[in-house]
């Protein structure tokens, strides 16, 4: 990857910068110590498949950052806006090294924060890391992914691009549906769909689930057989530059139980009332209240929350729930350039599920579906 080739401008970056170190000097931390792949290619552009290796982005409160890589990838670091990498080997110590280049930079006595929450620092390492500062960080856990919330125009147009090849792959998807193929026929169908329209992989697979293993939560294609009268469940994604969207359907092969019907049709409903609630300065509870409210007048039991924020997505997640939700009690309130994967399914334990989703985007006057696609029930 060339400089040229980043996915925006170094002034987007340097923009970036700016309000992640305004929010630091907020928390007292002087030097950040990123290591989720979301953060690291939100700040700097730069993005490998080997992110469970370690590596880190170093960001002072009054310089650029500095980029702490494996060394097979420290020319792909390069290719980023950040002029100062450091490379280490396989054969080294990775925590004496993180050690000595937060010295080499002066860096080592500052007020540090760490994140916390990430995934790919363990604790190992972490604990190696304090023993060498011989001090404990503080937890800078949310700094960066607060500023990610409200996407620029550029992102929007990237997620736009992904809701386009995620309604491609659903496409693909679904004309693979039929009694006696398997959820694997489908999950490849998807695949390709999404593949060869232009999509990278995604942050999590999708859901491809038939028959009762659908009443499960969080469940995948297994091989197991489309029946002749089956309710299908598909969460499908789409990821472009990164950024991920998702849309979710149900399928209803030959003559599945009457019951599913008004079911799948109060997902939709309860959809409709939280996008239509979606505009700059309402609540996160009022956008879930509406959704659930709806749902629960159909006379369904609906207890989970009815979205979450999504955008840059590695595995094993592609939304960012773990910073904003759409939810009961939350009164984030909304701006434009907030992004949420709005999801209501209905699950029944040893039966089956429905489900329906869309991406939907704040916009000054209200909200924008970034995954447009039919929103009937789709029959096969």
């Amino acid at each position: 990857m060339a400089q040229g080739d980043l996915p925006f401008t170094v002034e987007e970056y340097r923009t970036r910068l700016k309000n992640v170190q305004a929010d630091m000097a907020a928390a007292d931390i002087e030097v950040l110590l990123v290591t989720a792949p979301e953060n690291i290619f939100y700040l700097t552009g730069y993005h490998t498949v080997g992110y469970f290796s370690f590596q880190m982005l170093v960001v002072p409160i009054d310089r650029n950052p500095i980029m702490l890589a494996r060394g097979l990838n420290v020319t792909q670091a390069q290719a980023s806006w950040i002029d100062d990498v450091e490379g280490y080997s396989d054969t080294e110590d990775v925590n004496d090294w993180v050690y000595d280049c937060l010295a080499k930079y002066g860096l080592a006595d500052k007020r540090l924060g760490n994140q916390d929450n990430a995934f790919f620092f363990t604790v190992t390492q972490y604990k190696k890391l304090v023993a060498r500062l011989g001090k404990e960080p503080i937890d800078g856990s949310g700094l960066i992914e607060k500023v990610r919330l409200i996407k620029s125009p550029q992102e929007l147009s990237y997620m736009r691009e992904a809701g386009r090849c995620c309604a491609a792959s659903i496409d693909a998807g679904v004309a693979a549906v039929k009694p006696g193929a398997t959820e694997n026929d489908v999950a490849a169908a998807l695949h390709h769909g999404l593949i060869s329209s232009g999509s990278e992989y995604l942050g999590h697979p999708p859901l491809v689930v038939t028959g009762p293993a659908a009443g499960l939560g969080m469940e995948t294609y297994r091989r197991r057989p489309i029946g002749p009268n089956d309710i299908l469940f598909i969460e499908a994604g789409g990821t472009y530059e990164r950024y991920n969207v998702a849309l979710s359907r149900s399928v209803a092969v030959g003559r599945p139980d009457e019951k599913w019907t008004p079911m799948y049709e109060a997902c939709r409903d309860g959809f409709i009332a939280a996008a239509e609630a979606i505009k700059p300065g309402v609540t996160s509870h009022e956008v879930d209240d509406q959704c659930r409210k709806h749902i629960r007048g159909q006379g369904y039991p609906f207890d989970k929350r009815a979205g979450y924020s999504i955008g840059i997505g590695f595995p094993p997640d592609w939304g960012e729930g773990r910073t904003q939700s759409i939810n009961q009690g939350d009164e984030t309130v909304l701006v434009p350039g907030m992004v949420f994967h709005i999801v209501p399914n209905l699950r029944l334990a040893g039966e089956g599920s429905v489900i329906f989703s869309e991406t939907v985007a704040v916009t000054e006057t209200g909200h924008e579906i970034l995954t447009p696609y039919p929103r009937d029930l789709i029959r096969k």
